[in-house]
């Protein structure tokens, strides 16, 4: 089946009005999160058992939020320590891997609260 790895946020739900909402600062803000820019969307939704590496560094849980992952996020010589090309293919590169650091720093910064999550 594989391994998957994905981008979600979290939306609350007013008890009076019945309408979505997440928290911008103190406030309750009844908007869509902004549109997720074009380079950020390939990382929304993943699969590949090179992900299982980048969550061992993370944590034991399936799913945590975008800022935690992004603390602990590893370095490039800590992936390659673990990396087998024969295993996980050649598509993923210390370019990727920045490309997708970057992702998480624009998800981390928003509003809104972005968790990511992973299924086996």
């Amino acid at each position: 089946m594989g391994f998957h790895i994905y981008i979600t946020c979290i939306l609350e739900i007013c008890k009076d009005t019945g309408r979505h909402f997440y928290h911008g600062g103190f406030q309750q803000n009844y908007d869509m999160p902004q549109i997720i820019p074009e380079e950020y969307r390939e990382f929304v939704k993943m699969s590949g058992d090179i992900f299982k590496i980048y969550t061992a560094f993370v944590t034991d849980e399936m799913s945590t939020s975008v800022d935690n992952f992004l603390d602990k996020y590893p370095e490039w010589s800590d992936i390659l320590e673990e990396y087998d090309s024969e295993k996980y293919g050649d598509s993923w590169n210390e370019d990727t891997h920045n490309k997708f650091y970057a992702a998480l720093k624009w998800f981390s910064e928003q509003k809104i609260c972005y968790m990511i999550s992973w299924t086996e």
